[in-house]
């Protein structure tokens, strides 16, 4: 009977530590890990601004095509992609969504809404995992949910206006997918990007290959080739040429973009 007792207490003294890898970690060791893993808190902090420059690959169309795309905090972002020698612009400054489309305009106009509003959407530069506190978010640790096959930890994080973003974090640390319902309820349709391919840019460790996927298909690819940390990126890169557009007004009270100056829809001054 005392062997008996004896390998019990054995037993268990070999099982604590088990027991305790075990155990969940809570929110703030995740994002620790995830800090961890990126490169640091304060490398993070410190990111300011980026280059990206590769290859874009519109599924749909079977289309690839060179990319560069410059990023700024809070919320600057410049895509130019490159087909038959010509170069498209879309930028956001901030304040205004403008494009650059050769085979319909040399001239920059701003974006119409449907176009505008994703793309300043996707201008955001600071990472919510890092500045939730004050933005203001709501961040929350649901357990555990395979992504992409692997086994990760799924946080939801609210922002002020009500949005909800989900991200899976595997168990490097590592940011592996990100969703965003499209819709209410509780199985909605989700815009996810997936991440991977992460290599060491200046201390930290960047996603070189990312994927979008809308309700489950793939959208596009971009396949980094290059990414440098630029912290001093000037405003004039994202600023729209001669300035924002007004608006005019479209049949049925909407809007679209105004004509630049210079074109025939604007009224010359009278002499």
């Amino acid at each position: 009977m005392k062997r008996t007792f004896r390998t019990w207490l054995v037993v268990l003294a070999l099982a604590a530590p088990l027991l305790g890898q075990l155990k969940e970690p809570t929110l703030d060791e995740v994002l620790a890990g995830y800090y961890k893993a990126r490169g640091g808190l304060e490398k993070l902090q410190g990111l300011k601004g980026w280059k990206l420059t590769g290859t874009i690959v519109l599924t749909a169309q079977g289309l690839a095509m060179p990319l560069a795309m410059w990023q700024k905090v809070p919320d600057k972002l410049r895509v130019e992609t490159t087909f038959e020698e010509r170069t498209t612009v879309q930028a956001f400054d901030g304040r205004t969504a403008w494009w650059i489309v050769p085979l319909v305009s040399p001239q920059a106009r701003e974006m119409p809404p449907d176009q505008g509003l994703p793309f300043r959407r996707q201008a955001g530069f600071e990472d919510p995992l890092v500045v939730w506190k004050e933005k203001g978010y709501h961040l929350e640790l649901l357990g555990r949910e395979p992504a992409e096959g692997a086994p990760a930890r799924k946080l939801r994080l609210t922002t002020a206006d009500g949005s909800v973003v989900l991200f899976f974090l595997d168990d490097a640390g590592l940011v592996r997918k990100s969703a965003m319902p499209l819709a209410p309820g509780d199985d909605p349709p989700l815009l996810e990007v997936i991440y991977g391919d992460y290599r060491p840019v200046d201390g930290l460790l960047m996603p070189f290959a990312i994927e979008n996927r809308r309700n489950g298909q793939t959208q596009m690819t971009i396949e980094a080739e290059s990414i440098e940390i630029a912290p001093d990126l000037p405003d004039s890169l994202f600023a729209m040429p001669g300035g924002a557009a007004k608006p005019e007004a479209r049949k049925g009270g909407e809007q679209k973009p105004a004509a630049k100056p210079g074109t025939s829809k604007e009224k010359k001054p009278r002499k």
